[in-house]
């Protein structure tokens, strides 16, 4: 199995409304998102995907959301702005965007701080 990871990254507000603690008040994060895919053998060029490509994609999905108050945001105007409710969210909408001969999306972690990760994955990998 062959696999390439990129970094991303973006700024923004949230505040969690089912937690009860510090973060249940507006705060930011600069968070940092790892981009991961797999393939089971190389394609052209002896590579899984373009860095590039992978790049491009994933700062397409991230702008959105950067400098802005993700409760306003949908989905995150229903559900919890956490850490990995943004991983699941960036995962599907990533994904949904892979050229079919891109390889698979493998995971999607959320830093929030150099100490703090959450990451959603496929199944049973």
């Amino acid at each position: 199995m062959y696999e390439i990871e990129i970094i991303a990254g973006f700024s923004a507000a949230h505040l969690l409304r089912e937690y009860k603690g510090k973060c249940e008040h507006l705060h930011g994060h600069n968070y940092k998102v790892y981009v991961t895919v797999q393939v089971e053998s190389l394609g052209p060029g002896g590579m899984v995907m373009d860095f590039g490509d992978l790049k491009r994609i994933t700062a397409g999905v991230l702008e959105p959301l950067d400098h802005a108050f993700l409760n306003e945001i949908a989905p995150f105007d229903t559900i919890e702005p956490s850490a990995e409710n943004l991983a699941s969210y960036l995962f599907q909408q990533i994904a949904s965007k892979l050229p079919d001969q891109g390889g698979t999306l493998n995971s999607v972690s959320v830093c929030e701080s150099d100490t703090a990760r959450a990451t959603f994955r496929l199944k049973g990998e």
